[in-house]
Formats: C-alpha cells, sequence, structure tokens
C-alpha cells in the first residue's frame, strides 16, 4: 500500500461513546477492516526485521526506533494540515495524561516484543497475540459494557487452561505471552478515551517518550555501547528504517481500535501471531515440545471457539 494511500484513509473519526449493549448488526467500516488487516499482516512478519537488529540490541533499537518515528510522522502531520492539532495537544494536561499511559503501555510491549524477537522466544511472544484478541472480550465486557457470550466464555476459558498448562507442564509461568497480550490490550481501550486522531495521537505519544529515548541513546554512548550495532550499510539501513516499521502498523491499528468492536478486532488480530509463530518455528526453527503444543493447543481451541462463534454470528442477532 502506498503511503499516500495510508495517508489519505487515516482520517480522524469522532470516538463513538461506550455503550451498556453495542449493536451486533452495525456494519464495520470497510476501510477500518482493511486498516486492521494491514496493520496485523504487518506485525506478523516484523519478527524477521527486529531479528536482523540483533547487534544493535534490543533496548538501543527501541530508543532508535522512536526518534525515527517522529521524523516520519512529522511530515505527514504537516501535509494533513495536523501539525498545530499535535502543538495542541500537546498543550492539553486531559491528552496528556491519556497518551502519557498509552505511551508507556506501548512502549512497553515495544520492548517486550524486540527483547524476545531478538533472544529466541519468538514463539512464545506469538502466544500473547494470540490470548490478546481473548483478553479483548475480556477488556470490552469489563469496561465498554459488551456482553459475553457462551461460546465467548468457552474460549476465554480454554485459553486460561492453555495458560494453566503451560505453568504445570512446562514448569514456568508464560510472563512474555502475558505481558505482550495485557499492555497491547490496555493500549488498545485506553487510546479509545482519546478523541485524537490516529496520527495525532501517535505523534504526541512518541513525542512524549522521545526525551527518555535520546537520554537513553547518549548514556549508552558515553557507556561505548555501539549505537549502530557493527555500523555496516544493512544495519545503519535498519536502525534508521525503524521508526517506518514502527509507525505504519501503529497508525493503521489506531484507525481500526477507534472504529471497530473489539470483538471484531480481536477476530483479525489472529492474523498477526499465526505469522509470527511460522516464522519462529519455521523459519528460525525454535522449539516446540508436545507439552508447549499441548498448552498451544488450548489456546487455539479458544481461538478456533471464538472464530467460530464470530462468524456465525447473523444480522440482528441477540448476544
Amino acid at each position: 500500500m502506498r503511503l499516500c494511500g495510508i495517508a489519505e484513509a487515516l482520517k480522524a473519526q469522532p470516538v463513538p461513546a461506550p455503550t451498556l449493549a453495542p449493536q451486533a448488526h452495525a456494519s464495520e467500516p470497510p476501510r477500518a477492516v482493511l486498516a486492521a488487516v494491514t496493520a496485523f499482516f504487518l506485525w506478523g512478519v516484523l519478527p524477521v526485521y527486529w531479528k536482523a537488529t540483533v547487534s544493535v540490541g534490543s533496548t538501543v533499537i527501541v530508543a532508535h526506533r522512536v526518534w525515527g518515528t517522529i521524523l516520519f510522522l512529522i511530515p505527514l502531520l504537516r501535509s494533513r494540515g495536523e501539525l498545530g492539532a499535535w502543538v495542541t495537544a500537546l498543550k492539553s494536561p486531559r491528552l496528556l495524561w491519556v497518551h502519557g499511559w498509552a505511551a508507556l503501555l506501548l512502549t512497553a510491549n515495544w520492548s517486550l516484543f524486540i527483547w524476545a524477537n531478538q533472544h529466541g522466544r519468538i514463539v512464545e511472544a506469538s502466544v500473547g497475540y494470540f490470548l490478546n484478541p481473548l483478553l479483548n472480550v475480556l477488556i470490552g465486557f469489563l469496561f465498554l459494557g459488551e456482553r459475553l457470550t457462551r461460546l465467548q466464555i468457552v474460549s476465554v476459558s480454554l485459553a486460561a487452561l492453555g495458560v494453566l498448562l503451560q505453568v504445570v507442564i512446562l514448569g514456568h509461568f508464560p510472563w512474555i505471552a502475558l505481558l505482550l497480550a495485557s499492555t497491547f490490550g490496555v493500549y488498545g481501550l485506553v487510546r479509545r478515551k482519546s478523541p485524537l486522531g490516529s496520527l495525532t495521537g501517535l505523534a504526541v505519544e512518541t513525542v512524549l517518550v522521545l526525551p527518555f529515548a535520546l537520554g537513553w541513546l547518549a548514556w549508552c554512548h558515553l557507556q561505548g555501547q555501539p549505537l549502530w550495532g557493527g555500523g555496516t550499510p544493512l544495519e545503519i539501513g535498519l536502525v534508521m528504517g525503524a521508526g517506518v516499521a514502527t509507525a505504519l502498523p501503529l497508525l493503521t491499528f489506531a484507525y481500526a481500535a477507534r472504529q471497530l468492536r473489539f470483538s471484531t478486532l480481536g477476530l483479525l488480530q489472529f492474523i498477526a501471531p499465526t505469522g509470527q509463530f511460522l516464522i519462529g518455528a519455521l523459519l528460525y526453527h525454535e522449539p516446540v515440545t508436545a507439552g508447549a503444543l499441548m498448552s498451544f493447543g488450548c489456546i487455539w481451541a479458544g481461538v478456533a471457539v471464538f472464530c467460530a462463534e464470530a462468524f456465525g454470528k447473523r444480522p440482528g442477532s441477540k448476544h
């Protein structure tokens, strides 16, 4: 998708007020669906990108992607006439509070995801994104007034069983998966609380983190840590492109998250962990033991029930 096409698609929409009984028959905006599919496909293949930056280090590449992202966003803000709105938003204590929390959650998710990618934990990280849509169901129930159907209760219960099996059979708590799922799920919820468009909101979040990112890079430089890996053209190019690799899926996700039901967003989100799991298991040959498959099987069963329930809905159905 060309950059101009994305910029045109990412038009700000008003944030719908949460209701106690969302309408099941309301059609989903095609642009929002396309944006979600684009975001999750990009996240599905990004482990290859972050794996290639292992010589740079996870914390350094996270810091680089912050300044790279803001440099990528500012021209977009200017081209869409939103530069003034961005500056105005930075003067609003309420918006700074909301997007400050969003920035904190996003940075934590970024850092853990890249660390997992660089340390042979892509498969485990993918489990977090399989869990995330099911967590979205709970978030929708707890905070947005969306009702849980019986099948959704079954799907969440199966996922919980899968997590429990990881603790019992594999002997370790799946902290990577659970932290990735929770930080990203809550980020989506917080993001819905802001009236800012996807582009302006992401720019606010990024600039709030920018001083910390630059400070970390300066400290690493003073400690003698290389900021560009081995300094090869490939490594420099990957670092320079980190902002684009970060911003494109985040922009499209933020656009979709503010318009789609959490359940629809969760259904489409399975694109990302499927790609991540296949890349980790098949491309990088990460071990997938029988016990892990049993645990994953419960989670995937929950996913299957969730998908069956979502696809089985008909206009005007009750839930």
